[in-house]
């Protein structure tokens, strides 16, 4: 049932220093929210609800039935009292893994780093480019360094130039990716491209051999969240002068582990780090 803006109604969040936004339904569920917050695991009834935040309750039970179908807001059954629902325990996971991700990452990395004596990037997909959010450069004479291969972060022709690039596109959802790939001006064979990412979803790695930069070997894989959702890509660098198969076969199978590692720190499901769908 739709919400009509009645503004003869007595807007929700009416107390002092409320924010008040062009949206009065938005305004409404926001007073909602935080009065169903305030009352802690022990809820709040309808009444006491709307008349805190100067609703009607006839507004107040539609707002709140969307917000329960929407997993925002539950109801305790034996009370029929309203709290705020198990979304916001999703949502709440989802923020602090892309504030903290590299703080959980850093012992993985560090030691995915000492093993492998090569670079190591942890990178995201951040309004369409690529942001790396921890780079530890390889102790060797001859090394990758980032921080000197670029300046800013990647648009959508590097992206598909890059191992850790590859694999944050093969993990959007198509329409996300047809959208992102289509907004860059760099030309692409893009069937070509488009199979390559298909079988970095099926592999679970992704490689870049001289492709963004001549001299410059990456194999990366990906990080997944508790939804399985890729939200990261773990990458080694290397020199091309220090590639055999028997290197990068190790190179290899450490990425895929420690990216596994890290996926199931963040509270990825079983099976979703080889890129299974969550139960399957």
């Amino acid at each position: 049932m739709a919400v009509e803006e009645d503004r003869s109604e007595p807007t929700g969040g009416t107390r002092a220093g409320a924010v008040r936004s062009p949206i009065q339904t938005i305004d409404r569920v926001t007073a909602l929210l935080e009065c169903l917050a305030g009352a802690g695991p022990a809820g709040i009834g309808l009444s006491q609800a709307t008349d805190a935040v100067g609703l009607r309750a006839s507004t107040g039970r539609t707002l709140l039935s969307a917000l329960v179908m929407h997993g925002l807001v539950a109801q305790i059954e034996s009370t029929r009292r309203y709290v705020l629902g198990p979304r916001f325990f999703e949502l709440n996971r989802t923020y602090t893994l892309q504030n903290d991700l590299g703080a959980v990452a850093a012992p993985v990395l560090r030691d995915l780093w000492e093993t492998s004596r090569e670079t190591v990037q942890l990178a995201t997909l951040q309004h369409g480019r690529r942001v790396d959010v921890s780079v530890l450069v390889g102790p060797q004479l001859l090394n990758v360094n980032p921080t000197t291969m670029r300046s800013a972060p990647e648009p959508v022709g590097p992206l598909i130039h890059t191992a850790a690039g590859k694999v944050l596109l093969a993990g959007l959802p198509d329409i996300e990716r047809d959208r992102l790939l289509s907004s860059g001006h760099a030309e692409f064979d893009r069937a070509g491209v488009l199979g390559e990412l298909a079988a970095v979803a099926r592999d679970g790695y992704a490689t870049n051999h001289d492709e963004e930069v001549a001299g410059v070997c990456g194999i990366a894989a990906p990080v997944r969240d508790h939804n399985g959702r890729v939200v990261a890509a773990l990458c080694l660098g290397y020199p091309s002068a220090r590639r055999t198969p028997e290197h990068e076969r190790r190179l290899r199978e450490a990425t895929i582990a420690s990216a596994a590692e890290l996926s199931r720190l963040v509270g990825a499901p079983t099976g979703a780090d080889r890129g299974e769908a969550p139960g399957a």
